[in-house]
């Protein structure tokens, strides 16, 4: 169960590359010469920035891998905040978990958006981070390409337990496509030369860039009709007060990751 206000905790993956748990969702800290980026605010009443200010006395600004609340609720600790479009149409949208299930006056809801779109780089000082969009598990999703260090900053749509696209209950907006999730690992596999490591949101990073060709594969058995298991585990899903659905399967990669979908937009073939 989700833990209330847990405290957070900070370690450096790779250098000048903050990691920050406590959150629900992790978020990263890079830090340039003239200023600090953070990837994602997590979900926590605790102050974040005040957290944030014991790694570094630079400026600090959050930008958004998309807009579920698990990544947007310390948004309102910063004075800038920068996400897609669509991202903003979700980020101040309070998750209900569980039995700690909070009401909305108790973030920081009061903040500027600042709209960003694919291709925009913001310079850190010696260091620029691309923005690249990729959206399936949210349709706001932005990846962020450390072009510097060579660290993609994936959010949901990359994870090393699972990423999932099923179409659950209380999904708004588009449905989650694997032709749209497969389009996307193909983008970043184009540009795997400028990857060495990947660092997503959920269940561990930094991760190694093969990662994306794993989904590559495991989206191209879905399309193809292989058998997924029912035995749907989710590490970020179970847990917080979730029901499983009958309907949603999981194709895994042996000792690695899985996708989640629902078998009714990819119907399994029965010749097998």
């Amino acid at each position: 169960m989700f833990e209330k206000d847990r405290p957070y905790r900070a370690w450096e993956i790779l250098p000048d590359t903050w990691c920050i748990d406590g959150l629900i969702a992790n978020c990263f800290l890079l830090i340039g010469r003239e200023r600090a980026m953070l990837v994602d605010a997590g979900m926590n009443r605790n102050d974040l920035h005040a957290f944030v200010r014991t790694i570094t006395d630079l400026p600090v600004f959050v930008a958004n891998t998309h807009g579920h609340f698990d990544h947007t609720g310390g948004n309102g600790y910063f004075d800038e905040v920068y996400m897609s479009a669509y991202a903003a149409t979700e980020a101040k949208h309070v998750f209900k978990i569980g039995e700690d299930a909070r009401e909305d006056s108790e973030y920081p809801l009061d903040y500027e958006i600042r709209i960003i779109e694919e291709g925009h780089v913001f310079d850190l000082g010696g260091r620029h981070v691309e923005a690249i969009a990729i959206p399936c598990h949210s349709p706001g999703s932005l990846a962020y390409l450390d072009l510097d260090r060579k660290i993609l900053f994936s959010g949901d749509e990359i994870d090393p337990a699972q990423v999932l696209l099923m179409n659950y209950a209380d999904t708004k907006g588009p449905r989650k496509r694997v032709e749209d999730h497969l389009a996307n690992m193909r983008k970043l596999e184009a540009r795997m030369d400028e990857i060495d490591f990947i660092c997503p949101a959920h269940n561990g990073a930094p991760i190694v860039s093969s990662y994306i060709r794993t989904f590559i594969t495991l989206d191209e058995k879905i399309l193809n009709g292989e058998p997924g298991s029912t035995e749907v585990f989710s590490p970020t899903w179970h847990g917080h007060g979730r029901p499983q659905d009958p309907n949603w399967r999981r194709i895994n990669a042996p000792g690695t990751t899985g996708v989640v979908y629902d078998v009714r937009d990819y119907p399994e073939k029965t010749d097998r």
